[in-house]
């Protein structure tokens, strides 16, 4: 909220003026006439020109410096409004460059860059990528925006059990992270189970009296500070495509050897040989 530079009425700043300006005037005559001239008719004669004279000069000076002085603070008000504004406006941009627009939470640059700055405050922590399962199925059958509408349930979830510190954030189409900072494993298995069994059982209603049964996949791992960022990413995973080669629907935790989720041929580093054609 912005507050306005406290401002007079212009008649009542040149009233001040002109007065302050009088009684000093005043003042000072009587004083030096006194002590020069003494007391006698001269005096009053004197202090009547101590009168009329800042008067004159005063009442047409205040009433200009006034004038001037409220120009100044309406100018001064301006640059705080504007000031203010552009404040406000990149505050928006930010929060509109981090937010994922549909539900609300972290986007995929922002969820990693805090994952960066946030694993190495705490000495263990759990991360876990979470994928709703049969998604496409909801998205073919109902509409893109009765997808939305699961999104926006699957982050309610989220905002609902989640504790304060931790991080959370959509990273893919139906995929989320989430940073359980200073959590062991078996603590984030238990947050995990909480937020699957949640999903599982919140109604979810694509059309008014249909319901459809939603489910998400966990994949979690331990992540230590001296960790790089890749490496507990691809643990996590490993782990969530173990659980839905397992039949979806729960959470997996990541253990040593676990096979890693196949990748596109140009992540693998497999060179693509040139398919021959012949006529």
């Amino acid at each position: 909220m912005i507050k306005s530079f406290p401002q007079l009425p212009a008649g009542r700043q040149t009233a001040i003026i002109t007065a302050i300006a009088t009684i000093a005037s005043v003042i000072l005559a009587a004083i030096l006439h006194y002590s020069f001239i003494g007391f006698g008719r001269e005096f009053w004669n004197g202090i009547t020109i101590a009168l009329v004279i800042p008067w004159a000069i005063s009442v047409p000076l205040g009433w200009y410096l006034a004038r001037q002085n409220e120009k100044l603070v309406k100018l001064a008000n301006r640059l705080r409004e504007t000031r203010q504004h552009l404040q406000d406006v990149n505050k928006a941009l930010k929060h509109k460059a981090n937010i994922d627009g549909l539900t609300g939470l972290a986007n995929r640059e922002h969820f990693l860059d805090l994952l960066d700055r946030r694993r190495l405050q705490s000495q263990d922590s759990v991360l876990m990528i979470i994928d709703a399962d049969h998604f496409k199925i909801i998205n073919d059958s109902y509409g893109h925006p009765v997808g939305d509408k699961a999104l926006i349930l699957f982050s309610s979830v989220f905002k609902r059990i989640l504790r304060k510190d931790d991080l959370v954030g959509r990273i893919g189409g139906e995929e989320f992270g989430v940073l359980l900072p200073d959590t062991s494993a078996a603590e984030g298995e238990i947050i995990a189970e909480m937020i699957r069994f949640e999903i599982e059982n919140t109604l979810f209603e694509p059309q008014e009296g249909v319901a459809h049964r939603i489910t998400i996949s966990i994949g979690m791992t331990s992540i230590s500070p001296d960790e790089e960022r890749a490496l507990p990413m691809r643990n996590a995973d490993s782990a969530l495509f173990e659980a839905k080669r397992r039949g979806r629907n729960q959470c997996v935790r990541y253990t040593p050897g676990m096979r890693e989720k196949p990748r596109p041929f140009f992540e693998a580093g497999v060179i693509q040989q040139p398919i021959e054609v012949r006529v």
